[in-house]
């Protein structure tokens, strides 16, 4: 099961595939606040209709991360977990992750993974 997010606006959206019972959004799109709103939006209906057991944010294809797209996409972290799934980061670059903690991003409970193999063995283990 796949949703397409080619919108009509003509504006990047983010694709979410569903695999093994967890939702898997491939990140690869410069996250402005109009493509995390549509974003979120989709995520949380798709989470609906497949009841996936977890989320997978594999943000492998992006260069840069701010504090501010970092914290957008916490915000929708937190509201995947109100709807009874998990939240997994898989993927990040270590340039980006040493940039977040040189920013203080704030990565208390973020379950996080090198790569998909790892993360979707994450969510074997915490069966």
């Amino acid at each position: 099961m796949s949703l397409d997010l080619l919108g009509a606006e003509n504006s990047a959206r983010i694709p979410l595939q569903l695999s093994r019972n967890c939702i898997v959004a491939s990140i690869q799109v410069d996250l402005t606040y109009d493509v995390l709103r549509r974003f979120r939006a989709d995520l949380l209906e798709f989470l609906q209709r497949s009841g996936a057991q977890a989320v997978i944010f594999d943000l492998s294809g992006l260069q840069i991360l701010d504090l501010e797209e970092f914290e957008a996409l916490r915000h929708t972290m937190s509201m995947v977990s109100l709807m009874g799934a998990r939240s997994i980061v898989a993927g990040m670059r270590p340039g980006v992750v040493s940039a977040l903690i040189e920013l203080n991003a704030d990565v208390e409970g973020i379950l996080a993974a090198f790569n998909l193999d790892d993360a979707f063995g994450l969510v074997e283990d915490q069966k």
